[in-house]
């Protein structure tokens, strides 16, 4: 199992690339085997239901969310089997800026980030790349006057890859058609104009 261990080493250590890691995975069947070991005890952890090997290939290797989430995983494998390594940072440092770049009105899927607002050129420098994630952010998420103010977690519309543009929101009332108060999202789509509406109560 020596191998093995190296190859999730390796990943850990950011000399394994995502993409060599995801084949691993699905083709070493020496490497499932021992991140499907049932003697390890995830009580008190969230693999607790599950094992590392099921949750590891249950990622989503082309986001930086589904990265760091394979990344602490393996790390923390490695720390239950005895083994303590100095792991990169790379990959929590590029979900960290995404996190901290983000508008708090949106909460956008992981991979319309990774395609559509993510810096493809690697060389820039971290106030580059924050300045290039809020402009890309500005020029998707278009709004007529202000974003939407969100009574529950953000729901943005998106069809076919494209933000649909925030027309604005309408507060409701507690009355014959609804139980409770809330406010109405009206989202045109800028192709059709066909107007989408997103409903959230308090």
């Amino acid at each position: 199992m020596a191998d093995e261990i190296q190859i999730l080493k390796d990943f850990v250590e950011g000399k394994l690339s995502n993409k060599d890691f995801e084949q691993q995975l699905y083709t070493n069947k020496d490497l499932e085997k021992q991140l499907s070991d049932p003697s390890i005890n995830w009580q008190g952890t969230y693999l607790q239901n599950t094992n590392a090997y099921f949750y590891l290939i249950e990622q989503d290797y082309k986001n930086a969310e589904g990265r760091v989430n394979a990344h602490g995983t393996v790390q923390l494998f490695l720390s239950k089997i005895g083994i303590e390594i100095t792991a990169s940072a790379q990959k929590s440092d590029e979900y960290e800026l995404i996190l901290s770049t983000s508008p708090k009105y949106i909460d956008a899927d992981p991979g319309l980030i990774e395609q559509h607002i993510l810096p493809k050129d690697k060389t820039l420098s971290k106030s580059e790349q924050k300045q290039h994630i809020k402009q890309r952010y500005t020029e998707l998420f278009k709004y007529q006057t202000k974003p939407p103010k969100w009574l529950q977690n953000p729901e943005w519309p998106v069809k076919n890859n494209q933000p649909l543009f925030f027309l604005g929101q309408i507060e409701i009332k507690k009355g014959d058609f609804f139980h409770d108060e809330g406010s109405m999202y009206l989202f045109m789509d800028p192709e059709t104009e066909i107007i989408d509406i997103v409903k959230q109560f308090y």
